[in-house]
């Protein structure tokens, strides 16, 4: 979480423009979609496939990487990244809890 965190901090270092939460939930939106493209280039689903070949396993991470990092700029804006690594162990918890995962 904290590598994702400095990523999405340094990303809105680097490109100080666009980072108001609209504009970052739009960019939410567009990166999910390119997950879903490349989830159909890996399926062999769909006219991505035709223009631009099979997918990769190192695209699709590509791309989640690029969702995850615009969801925690969200996170950022509003002051709730902690709140999401909280709400992350409680989850984590709650799993152990009922036997989905085992202790550590």
């Amino acid at each position: 979480m904290e590598n994702l965190k400095k990523l999405a901090k340094g990303m809105n270092h680097r490109f100080p423009e666009g980072n108001e939460a609209f504009q970052i939930t739009t960019r939410i939106l567009e990166e999910c979609g390119e997950v879903a493209q490349e989830v159909n280039r890996l399926e062999k689903s769909g006219t991505k496939v035709l223009r631009r070949g099979d997918g990769t396993k190192e695209d699709l991470a590509g791309e989640i990487k690029d969702a995850m990092n615009a969801l925690m700029q969200l996170a950022i804006y509003y002051d709730a990244a902690e709140l999401v690594q909280e709400a992350v162990a409680k989850s984590i918890e709650q799993l152990k809890s009922e036997g989905h995962i085992e202790g550590e």
